[in-house]
């Protein structure tokens, strides 16, 4: 019809999806005059049954997408109408709680006064009592400090007492030697000269001896 060279194609629809043929170039201008010539044989019978089955399920498919996306758009709408309405009562709601709070602002504030004064009293009376707290540990203290000094100047009187008494011993045990040294040059003398009982003298210087 064009008296034009026909270009290969390849058909895309129902039983004859994916046969060849030569058609004409004139594709989007002009009139389409349609298939030349086949290059494919016609497909077997099973091959046509298995393509007609796809393009069926394809069909439904598409159906299947149309008729939910018009019940999304109808859940749409309603959720839409629904969400209007939440917002209204949302909106008188809002207006009745600010209504609320300005009638009780008043009263919040005594409230908050009264807090207020209660925690300050609650406060002092804390101070109070760690004050009375804290004198009570340094009377503690003190007392114990005067107990501790009392043992201390106790041990150091006993060591100055028990050093004291045994320099006394110590002198009296250096006296006693003196004389027991006298004695016995008293008694070597007597015994020398002979005087009173041999004896006698004998046992004195034994006892000075022990």
């Amino acid at each position: 019809m064009h008296h034009m060279r026909p270009i290969k194609c390849v058909a895309f629809e129902g039983t004859l999806t994916g046969r060849r043929f030569y058609g004409c170039p004139m594709q989007s201008e002009g009139v389409n005059c349609g298939v030349t010539e086949w290059v494919d044989k016609p497909w077997h019978p099973i091959l046509r049954n298995c393509l007609s089955r796809l393009w069926d399920m394809y069909h439904e498919q598409n159906c299947g997408r149309v008729v939910d996306k018009q019940k999304y758009e109808k859940h749409l709408a309603k959720l839409k109408t629904e969400n209007d309405k939440l917002c209204i009562e949302y909106t008188k709601l809002v207006q009745d709680v600010s209504k609320m709070f300005d009638w009780q602002i008043g009263r919040v504030d005594h409230m908050d006064y009264q807090k207020a004064v209660e925690e300050e009293e609650f406060e002092k009376k804390k101070k109070e009592v760690e004050e009375s707290a804290r004198l009570e540990v340094q009377m503690e203290k003190l007392k114990l400090a005067k107990e501790q000094r009392c043992i201390l100047q106790s041990q150091a009187d006993i060591i100055k007492n028990t050093r004291k008494a045994k320099k006394e011993v110590e002198q009296e045990r250096d006296l006693l030697k003196i004389e027991k040294a006298k004695l016995e040059h008293v008694v070597n003398e007597l015994l020398k000269d002979g005087h009173a009982s041999k004896e006698k003298l004998e046992k004195i210087k034994a006892i000075l001896d022990s």
